[in-house]
């Protein structure tokens, strides 16, 4: 399991990170998330130096925050374009392929609190649900047996993020936690198993933990949380 760390500045950019897992492999996913956390320095970096301005910044005591910043902005830029790139493949297809993962991961949650614990890919089991639902409502991407078990052996381990920011989403009144809605799902989907199997429905190897760590208290340079690395 790859597990990721989140802090409270981070949580800003929490649709992002969703963007960042629709990438096809766990290798481009985890350079994706980092990819966003470089744009969440970067944002950091900026209200900063709006907020207390030139005479802050030639101030010697800041030194050596500001030689860092210079040093570092390549990299925010190559992490900003590279996003750019992942951006585009989400809008072209990738958004898609993920959301289509996701509905499966929320037919599993809801078959699994229903105690029913019904098969994936066993005829009349949750793929084909998914696929006549598809087929009903014309949706495109869904409606090939095929394309569909793809799609959701791609992403079946990274459909936890976007199934909590959904049931937040359509939710705001409950005031949830959206990083431990995340855990609940993930692990709902990969402690149980499809009746009569021993097979979890996810494989935690296959998943990506999300972990809140606050930065409040890291180092700073004026402002609160804004750190020298990105992990």
């Amino acid at each position: 399991m790859i597990e990721v760390t989140v802090n409270e500045f981070d949580l800003m950019f929490i649709e992002l990170v969703r963007v960042g897992l629709s990438e096809e492999t766990m290798e481009l996913r985890e350079r994706a998330i980092k990819n966003v956390k470089h744009d969440v320095v970067a944002d950091r970096i900026d209200k900063l130096m709006r907020k207390l301005g030139p005479e802050w910044r030639s101030d010697p005591a800041n030194s050596e925050f500001i030689q860092w910043v210079a040093m570092t902005a390549g990299q925010r830029t190559e992490a900003a374009f590279e996003f750019s790139e992942t951006g585009k493949r989400y809008e072209a297809k990738n958004e898609r392929k993920l959301n289509i993962a996701e509905q499966i991961g929320r037919k599993i949650f809801l078959s699994i609190k229903d105690e029913k614990f019904e098969g994936v890919q066993s005829r009349g089991g949750v793929l084909e649900q998914v696929r006549e639902e598809a087929k009903a409502e014309k949706i495109s991407g869904a409606r090939d047996k095929d394309v569909i078990r793809e799609v959701w052996n791609t992403y079946r381990g990274v459909v936890h993020l976007g199934m909590a920011l959904e049931y937040c989403g359509n939710n705001p009144e409950q005031g949830l936690n959206v990083l431990h809605l995340v855990e609940e799902f993930r692990r709902c989907l990969s402690e149980n198993c499809p009746r009569g199997t021993k097979v979890p429905y996810v494989d935690p190897e296959e998943q990506i933990s999300f972990l809140y760590i606050s930065k409040l208290w890291g180092p700073r340079f004026g402002n609160r949380g804004l750190t020298f690395d990105v992990d």
